[in-house]
């Protein structure tokens, strides 16, 4: 507690600086908010710069400065530049009007641009454009670049899963994205290089921001989404809300029903006493049914005081996947999240407070039944339970200081997870483990506008505490204690119709808990599965650059990592024939991203080419030697939209990866990814109808792991071709006030598997 009273009285010093105060309303040619305007305070006499801001996503801005009277330039690419003298106070609302140049009898009008390079990322502006006639949430963040859609969810191409925010709040259950329809988003931020206020884990982020609700009273959406390929999919879901002053009570209830098939074919060969080849044939089946519950009560009391509370909950009343050699999987899992929030200003001070508790268990009972040639015929059944608790808080300060923004704040989690794993034939070693964890840590973040572009400093100081116990006991040299200081260092310019951003960054990855779970599970005769609790975390150096000109945008990020986690094989002693798969650190690595986007625009016609490259390098040990990857992983995304009609649209996303390699990994068959789309609407866009093609071409998983004197190659063929139709009906649509930002994220991401 001394720490964090001198921290935050070292912050409070900074803040006590008389300053005039020059606030406004900047608006376009149709009279709505203008986002990311510039607006800079010149001194009357000779323009020289004396600090600067751009506008927030209403418009409106606000900057503090030692003088008394200041002239103020408020402007934009492809908009006519205003100045405005004034003494200070609120400068009411200024209105910025498109350039017009004459090319013989020819008028060209400036419009705003869909990107804009920020000091973490690139910001996409969705509200006006073909964006917000794609569908879904889960649409517009596949047409982001570098954004891919993955079987379990959104990656972004070289750094991961990104941690996604929905106004501020952190978002618990992946279909919230489908939930959340395109025409109700205003914009969508995508954070390559996250600052020192995001824990020194996560390497992206997603802000998604929804336009500004209307209207009092009661409404509500409904839909219907039917998925046919070999089997059938259904989802159906209710969103309501009720606002009255500022009360505002709101629920999301969805019932979704998948039906999986897949089809694998595992090939593993084995030198050891003796050369060993299995070929292992899996066409298993899944069925799941669930219900989706999200309620939720906010209040606002007048401009600078709200606070909410929101509880989320998943039940699973039907999870079973069965066939092939594992003759009976079922799982059993219901999470139960809870956050509380309060944002408010006293003075110029803004406080932002959130609180969250999250228990998930999950239960899962394992039949397989080998029958062999050569071996004896055998079953093995196993139970594992899983089971995860957190309790986390979250405290960002931020004041106006000398022209630009302070941020401080702490961040606090304490997370227990227990995992059981439970083999009556005594194949494997039954296990019980525990992991007790506690992170504290500190930040700072200062952001500041320049004659040129913005500026922003952070310092973030993470401290980690954790323990391991194996069947009851304390095992203490796997159990650590942790301290480090991540820097960030993010600069942005302008010249003209270009826009640079530079970016330095030091990481960390702390392995996963299931990484950390000393347990062995059986996968199959020749394969078992281990996780290490000996794993050290992993950290990196980060130095990333970016460039825009008018639809043409570059991106280049270097990465130095030392400790990387990597998979490694070993056998198993006493079985030479047995592989143990688990996890190793090795000494580093070194990887490269470039991508280049070039998103023009042809009226009615909007297309995105996007085409990356990441290459590793990195040596990993084996029996025989090292292995490294030789080829460069690629990503090429060709995405276009169509507004055919005011309420026709129609989508045409085609995606590639080539073959490649990534640490021991390598992509064997290129993969292509066909989606279409036509979305129709009626009665004042009410109602909505859409028909789609997923994966058309039927596009597959081929990988080989190469582990040494062990390799495995995997076929996957999954049941992902399918036509989609969606109705939705929005009777009086308002949208939630919430505004909880969550805590404790990355121990959410770190506890799933």
């Amino acid at each position: 507690m001394r720490r964090t009273a001198l921290f935050f009285s070292a912050i409070l010093t900074c803040v006590t600086i008389m300053a005039t105060n020059f606030t406004g309303t900047v608006i376009d040619e149709n009279k709505q908010p203008f986002a990311f305007a510039n607006v800079v305070l010149l001194t009357p006499n000779d323009s020289t710069f004396v600090a600067g801001t751009t506008t927030d996503d209403d418009g409106t801005f606000s900057i503090d400065c030692s003088c008394k009277q200041a002239l103020v330039k408020i402007s934009y690419i492809g908009y006519e530049t205003k100045f405005v003298n004034s003494i200070g106070g609120d400068m009411g609302t200024i209105q910025l009007q498109p350039e017009a140049t004459m090319l013989g009898e020819v008028v060209v009008k400036g419009t705003r641009p869909t990107f804009k390079i920020t000091t973490e990322g690139i910001k996409t502006e969705v509200d006006g454009t073909l964006l917000s006639k794609v569908g879904t949430a889960n649409d517009v963040l596949q047409n982001l670049p570098g954004v891919q859609k993955k079987n379990d969810g959104i990656e972004v191409f070289g750094k991961g899963t990104p941690l996604i925010y929905i106004n501020g709040r952190e978002m618990r259950n992946k279909n919230e994205l489908d939930q959340l329809k395109s025409d109700d988003i205003a914009s969508v931020e995508l954070i390559t290089n996250p600052g020192a206020k995001y824990k020194a884990d996560v390497e992206s982020v997603i802000l998604i921001k929804t336009k500004r609700p209307q209207g009092e009273g009661f409404s509500f959406d409904t839909e219907a989404d039917y998925y046919q390929g070999e089997n059938m999919d259904l989802a159906l879901g209710l969103n309501w809300n009720y606002r009255k002053g500022g009360l505002d009570v709101f629920g999301s209830h969805w019932y979704n029903e998948y039906n999986w098939h897949q089809n694998d074919g595992i090939f593993l060969d084995v030198k050891s006493d003796t050369i060993w080849h299995l070929d292992q044939l899996i066409d298993s089946r899944s069925r799941s049914r669930s219900l989706y519950s999200s309620v939720g009560v906010n209040y606002v009391l007048g401009d600078n005081h709200s606070m909410g509370l929101r509880y989320d909950t998943k039940w699973y009343f039907s999870n079973k996947t069965w066939g092939g050699m594992t003759a009976d999987v079922m799982a059993k899992n219901m999470p139960h999240t809870l956050n509380a929030y309060y944002n408010g200003k006293i003075g110029k001070t803004s406080i932002d407070v959130n609180l969250d508790y999250m228990f998930y268990k999950n239960r899962i009972n394992q039949y397989n039944d080998e029958v062999s040639q050569e071996h004896d015929s055998r079953v093995v059944t196993a139970q594992s339970v899983e089971r995860n608790q957190l309790l986390a808080g979250k405290l960002v300060l931020s004041w106006p200081v000398w022209g630009g923004n302070l941020q401080a704040g702490t961040e606090l989690s304490n997370t227990h997870r227990n995992d059981d794993y439970i083999n009556p034939e005594n194949i494997v070693p039954t296990s019980f483990t525990e992991q007790r964890e506690r992170n504290y840590a500190f930040f700072v973040e200062y952001a500041r506008p320049l004659p040129f572009g913005q500026m922003r400093l952070g310092l973030r100081n993470e401290n980690v505490c954790s323990h391991y116990y194996s069947m009851g006991e304390l095992v203490p040299e796997q159990s650590r204690t942790y301290h480090h200081l991540f820097p960030t260092v993010g600069l942005t310019a302008r010249a003209g119709n270009v826009q640079l951003m530079l970016n330095y960054a030091m990481k960390i990855q702390r392995p996963y808990y299931w990484q950390l779970n000393g347990s062995v599970t059986y996968a199959n005769r020749f394969t078992w599965e281990s996780g290490n609790p000996a794993l050290k975390p992993s950290i990196n150096n980060q130095l990333s650059f970016m460039a825009m000109w008018k639809w043409v945008n570059l991106m280049v990020d270097y990465k130095r990592t030392s400790d990387i986690i990597v998979n490694v094989a070993r056998e198993v002693p006493g079985s030479e024939s047995t592989t143990l798969i688990t996890r190793d650190n090795v000494d580093h690595a070194d990887a490269l991203r470039v991508m280049l986007n070039l998103t023009p625009q042809f009226g009615i016609y909007q297309p995105q080419l996007s085409i990356a490259m990441m290459k590793d390098w990195v040596k990993i040990p084996t029996p025989i030697g090292f292995i490294s990857p030789k080829r460069p992983l690629f990503l090429i995304q060709f995405n276009n939209n169509i507004k055919i009609l005011p309420t026709l649209t129609a989508s045409a996303n085609l995606s590639l990866t080539p073959k490649g390699d990534k640490e021991n990994m390598s992509l064997t068959k290129a993969g292509v990814n066909l989606y279409l789309s036509v979305t129709k609407t009626f009665f004042n866009d009410r109602l909505s109808i859409k028909v789609a093609g997923h994966n058309l071409l039927d596009a597959q998983e081929h990988i080989d792991l190469n582990y040494g004197l062990r390799q495995l190659h995997q076929d996957s063929h999954r049941d992902l071709r399918e036509l989609q139709v969606t109705v939705r009906y929005k009777f009086n649509a308002v949208q939630s006030k919430y505004r909880g930002t969550g805590a404790g994220s990355d121990e959410k991401a770190r506890l799933g598997k």
